[in-house]
């Protein structure tokens, strides 16, 4: 499965009239035609936080549709987090100094849109999956290369044990969702694309021609707030445009899954039995809480 977190959906059309007309005009590919935007302030995204219903367990492993990947979005940022625990305890334990290291985050997948979140957030929002207040990466103590990377060994294995609990089968599912963008019917409703995104003053060939679009724009835009406001604006146009598109892969999907499912019971059977009891011991072991991302 083509896993690239849906960071590169647009920045930029919202203020191509204002910031980039005022570089010496708009980006290639973006126009200063008008984007949907959201009405009044937009509430930040949020962390809901609490384990999933056991009848939500298979869409967490085996998702289907965007809204399905906010758990599976939760599944591996708690791998994260259990390894982000492990690493800091070592850490302690041995009193060493951490080097900085990317905070556990929630990431989405190109394949599964959560368009609802990007509607409202646009496709460059990173949500973390600590809370603000928590220790963000660094340890006081001595410099001691071997024992970080000791600790740094620590971490990996242990969000890797966590993994391994859902990914033998998890990593089954995902050619499944890859498949569903070979299918004529889905082929044909991504042609699409393009010419509503021209709607909306972004000129380009194709949803992987779109994301490239972003990769340059990005590189032009240094005010956070402008950023913001350009990616929200893209982000709503992708959504509106994508919105058709889910609508025929969401249920060819879904039906993948089914057959699925059937396929390997007895794999979901243990997964029922085991994966949610672990995640309660590991969040009473190392002091965490589950959580996934909330428009």
């Amino acid at each position: 499965m083509k896993k690239r977190p849906i960071t590169a959906a647009v920045l930029g059309s919202v203020i191509a009239a204002a910031a980039l007309t005022g570089c010496g005009g708009a980006a290639p590919g973006l126009s200063a035609a008008p984007l949907p935007t959201a009405s009044g302030p937009v509430r930040p995204p949020t962390v809901a936080r609490g384990l999933p219903a056991e009848r939500d367990l298979t869409a967490m492993v085996l998702p289907a549709t965007g809204r399905d990947s906010r758990l599976t979005q939760g599944l591996d940022g708690f791998a994260q987090l259990v390894g982000h625990a492990r690493l800091q305890e070592c850490a302690e334990q041995a009193g060493v100094r951490l080097p900085e290291v990317p905070p556990p985050a929630y990431i989405g997948w190109s394949d599964l849109p959560d368009l609802g979140f990007i509607g409202r957030h646009g496709l460059t929002m990173s949500v973390p999956a600590l809370p603000s207040a928590s220790p963000g990466g660094r340890t006081a103590g001595r410099a001691d290369r071997a024992a970080q990377q000791r600790c740094e060994t620590e971490g990996r294995t242990a969000a890797k044990e966590f993994k391994d609990l859902y990914s033998p089968l998890q990593s089954l599912w995902w050619p499944e969702v890859s498949a569903v963008r070979d299918d004529p019917r889905a082929r044909e409703a991504l042609r699409t694309l393009p010419g509503c995104l021209a709607r909306y003053g972004v000129e380009v060939e194709d949803e992987d021609a779109f994301f490239a679009l972003v990769d340059r724009t990005v590189q032009g835009i240094e005010d956070g707030a402008e950023a913001t406001r350009a990616d929200r604006g893209l982000g709503a146009a992708y959504a509106t445009c994508m919105a058709p598109v889910e609508a025929v892969r969401e249920p060819l999907r879904t039906a993948r899954r089914t057959a699925f499912e059937a396929a390997h019971r007895d794999e979901l059977r243990t997964l029922e039995r085991g994966l949610l009891p672990r995640i309660r011991e590991l969040e009473h072991r190392h002091g965490l809480s589950f959580g996934h991302p909330v428009p």
